[in-house]
């Protein structure tokens, strides 16, 4: 009989973006990548404390000791994956217990952490509510929550959040909104702030000869969880209204307004300190089954509301 042993580990699951696509075409090529792969990451996991655990497909099943280890060898794999053509890899993180077992492991924890990286955007890092507990004590990680999955079968409360500082790309939450758990819909929060935003755009800009600047604030709502929640649509607004009036009006990125998120400042000293002609505030206030949104659009130099 095999011996097993039973630990808390960091579960990491990666997933090469596009590979099927890659197989179709050319299955040379697509051998070659895993070759490649394990060539090139096999070093960065045993430098980093973790254990090679398999190759599923073109997957991978990694454990470490800590979260920390776990975090900085993915940070380290996601760079190194991007000097490797059609090496493009989406990762999820999960801490749990797992049963290890001639050579492989097995657990509730390993199901979850499978179910993890899906969420992660192509070239980006995933991870669940247990990983972002830890990080969120650590200065130098910044994560952005994206919600609860449905995860059948799964007994324990999942969230799902991913790693947005060192130059990760950010899941967006309309990407990933038919795996989460019904709710209120995200649309609900993200379209009338943005169609305020297009309509402001449309009646102030085009008679501006030179880029209009804007700095949108994160939407204020009572609860900590959708607080959460409207820190991720604020971000996929901030990203949607860059790129869609492009040269026209330029939008403070979404870690400089992340500074100033629970400030007092006034609206001329914020829009000073980020360097834009206007301030967009908004918020939400819960009312009967619904929420009433209040949307302001301030002229920073003057004061005056643009549009209510």
């Amino acid at each position: 009989m095999s011996e097993s042993t039973r630990k808390l580990a960091a579960i990491v699951f990666t997933d090469i973006v596009g590979f099927t696509s890659l197989t179709a075409k050319d299955q040379q090529k697509a051998s070659d990548l895993l070759d490649l792969q394990r060539a090139e990451l096999k070093p960065l996991v045993d430098d980093n404390g973790g254990k090679w655990v398999k190759e599923m497909g073109d997957g991978l099943i990694l454990t470490f000791d800590t979260i920390t280890s776990a975090v900085q060898c993915c940070l380290s794999i996601q760079e190194k994956a991007k000097e490797i053509e059609d090496l493009s890899l989406r990762i999820g993180i999960h801490l749990g217990e797992i049963l290890e077992r001639e050579g492989d492991i097995i657990g509730d924890d390993v199901n979850i952490a499978s179910r993890i990286e899906p969420f992660s955007a192509p070239g980006g890092i995933a991870i669940s509510n247990k990983v972002n507990d830890a990080l969120v004590r650590e200065k130098e990680y910044e994560t952005k929550y994206l919600g609860k999955p449905k995860f059948k079968g799964v007994g324990q409360e999942v969230k799902v959040y991913c790693i947005t500082s060192h130059g990760l790309p950010e899941t967006k939450l309309s990407q990933v909104s038919a795996k989460l758990e019904k709710g209120t819909p995200k649309w609900y929060f993200a379209l009338p702030a943005l169609l305020v935003i297009g309509i402001a755009a449309y009646l102030f800009i085009p008679n501006a000869r030179s880029v209009v600047s804007v700095a949108i604030m994160y939407m204020e709502i009572r609860g900590d969880e959708a607080d959460e929640y409207l820190q991720a649509i604020t971000e996929d607004l901030i990203f949607d209204l860059a790129s869609a009036v492009p040269g026209r009006l330029k939008v403070s990125e979404a870690a400089t307004v992340r500074k100033y998120k629970d400030t007092d400042l006034e609206v001329s000293e914020l829009a000073k300190r980020m360097g834009v002609q206007y301030v967009f505030k908004s918020s939400l206030q819960p009312s009967g089954n619904g929420y009433n949104l209040r949307c302001r659009l301030v002229e920073a130099s003057t004061g005056i509301d643009k549009l209510l």
